[in-house]
């Protein structure tokens, strides 16, 4: 039986409240946060942000998480190591929400652990999950956005106080801003693979069996070829 193509907009208003609920904590905590130089998950730590941050957060894995189901649904099988990265993105995405960041200048609980460790496995398994998708599909817009967002993480961690080279390359002045890049690029990320034109795979319809008689001599001792006879 011919599937039709599954639903593809749960997983593309993910990525768009996602942005949606960014834009507004910026807006709501534009004197607070500094962009160049506060993280994002400054905004969950604000009583006016944060309900779009843990919000917004929570709408980008439903993208991830949909992308998934489509991906099981499109390709099963060659789509198993995509499908994985997804989920694992996912299930960062709902830790970061659940466990705050701390307000501290380092990390100093195990909530701001969880925090940042799964924020980084977010940062990592996106890239990766679009650059395999897109290069197996010939999804080139996929694919260049994923190499976008692994040059934005080398510069994030690179930018990042306490980076070896941070000084070097003055990464406590912008490294909030290289963190918005990073964030901005895997939500146009999740977008496009959500978009990703693939259609599930199609059995052909089998309307009845063949059953083949094996050649028989004939009158004048000369054997017919097989002839097939449709049953059903």
């Amino acid at each position: 039986m011919n599937e039709g193509p599954p639903i593809r907009w749960p997983g593309v208003a993910g990525p768009l409240l996602a942005l949606a609920a960014m834009g507004y904590a910026h807006l709501a905590a534009a004197d607070t946060v500094n962009p160049l130089n506060g993280l994002i998950s400054d905004y969950a730590l604000l009583d006016d942000s944060v309900w779009a941050m843990v919000g917004g957060t929570i709408a980008l894995a439903m993208g991830c998480l949909w992308v998934a189901y489509l991906l099981a649904r499109v390709e099963p099988v060659r789509g198993a190591a995509s499908r994985a990265l997804f989920v694992a993105a996912a299930l960062g995405l709902l830790l970061t929400a659940a466990f705050p960041t701390d307000a501290a200048p380092g990390v100093v609980s195990i909530a701001g652990e969880i925090h940042r460790w799964s924020a980084a496995v977010v940062f990592t398994a996106l890239p990766c999950a679009g650059w395999m998708l897109g290069r197996r599909s010939g999804n080139g817009p996929l694919a260049a956005v994923s190499v976008l967002s692994a040059v934005f993480l080398a510069w994030f961690l690179a930018a990042h106080p306490g980076s070896l080279v941070s000084v070097l390359i003055d990464g406590a002045e912008h490294y909030g801003l290289v963190e918005r890049l990073l964030v901005l690029s895997e939500i146009t990320l999740v977008l496009l693979a959500a978009l990703w034109p693939g259609h599930p795979a199609r059995r052909p319809a089998v309307k009845g069996r063949e059953v083949t008689i094996p050649a028989q001599p004939g009158p004048d001792d000369t054997r017919h070829p097989r002839q097939p006879i449709g049953l059903g």
